[in-house]
């Protein structure tokens, strides 16, 4: 059996990341599985004497335990401000939550370390294991979300698709105003002899809305001197699937041989990439500007959503924890 198999499952993940990245460069399963390598590298690390290397273990181990003290508080801190200016929502409420769970972990670790104990040891090898993947994952992640919210949009768009967002009553809410007036941006991008890009406008009524987010919308782009005939309204969807398939089949109803550019958050951008993937709609997409004390709890959101999307990761989470499983049989 191998010394150290952590190494060899390393290596095994780090061989699939490059093959993943070759086949397929664009899929968020290469960043999954070059973290799933990294993280094995690193318990294969720790399970080693130490004494070999004791300058590089303790200069890893500081580094690890920064990096998530300051991901930790930060969490905590953007959620303790948002929920103070927003009121308690679910999705602020679980940024402060994810950072708590962070400090928790660096709290067992101190525990360890003053209590010992083969079994509480083990555990933590186990958690360890898991939170540092999901923190890697976590950075990699919000490093493919900075980058693809800062897409630049078509030259040869014909149509403008802006996705919904929450209401201000029966006005576009902060959000939805970035999204249209990133929309407006890009419609005015066009070349002055080419026809003028049309607006589709995607979002039904949600519970505690008073109207449809299509109707505020094309409310909002008239007021802005877009004449009715280039707006086009989807009233009837409720998640960013359902936008982008009803959009697609009313522009492709009307203007066949069109290119297509939506619009939506920058912290949105790549899950909604993948979506449009995923049910075949071919568009491209851009982000708006988001509030920087928002950024950090709406990329969480999108990174839970994506690990239901994709259950790769989550896959991938399965086998790491079994890695100290299989080094406790090769050890015994």
């Amino acid at each position: 059996m191998p010394e150290y198999p952590e190494y060899l499952i390393a290596v095994v993940f780090a061989a699939g990341g490059v093959v993943n990245a070759l086949l397929a460069p664009h899929r968020f399963s290469t960043a999954v599985l070059f973290c799933l390598a990294v993280t094995s590298a690193g318990l294969g690390l720790a399970a080693r004497d130490g004494a070999a290397h004791p300058a590089i273990a303790t200069g890893l181990a500081v580094g690890a335990v920064m990096l998530a003290l300051a991901l930790g508080l930060l969490l905590l801190a953007d959620g303790v401000l948002l929920v103070r200016r927003y009121g308690p929502q679910a999705a602020l409420l679980a940024t402060g939550a994810a950072g708590c769970a962070v400090l928790a972990v660096l709290g067992l670790d101190a525990v360890f370390h003053a209590v010992g104990g083969q079994v509480l040891g083990d555990l933590l090898v186990a958690v360890n294991a898991a939170a540092g993947y999901l923190t890697l994952l976590f950075l990699v992640f919000a490093g493919y979300a900075f980058v693809r919210g800062r897409t630049t949009p078509l030259p040869e768009t014909t149509h403008v698709v802006v996705l919904g967002a929450g209401l201000d009553g029966d006005r576009p809410g902060p959000l939805l105003t970035r999204r249209l007036e990133r929309a407006l941006a890009v419609g005015s991008a066009r070349a002055p002899d080419t026809p003028r890009a049309v607006f589709v406008v995607s979002g039904g009524q949600g519970d505690d809305e008073v109207r449809s987010e299509a109707d505020a919308m094309a409310d909002y782009l008239r007021g802005r001197g877009v004449p009715a005939d280039r707006i086009v309204r989807e009233d009837r969807s409720v998640n960013t699937g359902q936008n982008l398939r009803f959009s697609a089949a009313l522009v492709d109803g009307t203007a066949p041989g069109h290119r297509a550019t939506v619009v939506t958050s920058s912290f949105h951008v790549y899950r909604t990439t993948l979506l449009a993937r995923r049910v075949g709609v071919p568009v491209h997409v851009v982000g708006a500007p988001t509030s920087p004390a928002y950024w950090p709890a709406a990329t969480l959101r999108e990174f839970a959503a994506v690990l239901w999307l994709d259950r790769l990761p989550l896959i991938g989470l399965s086998l790491l924890l079994a890695v100290p499983v299989a080094t406790a049989i090769f050890e015994h």
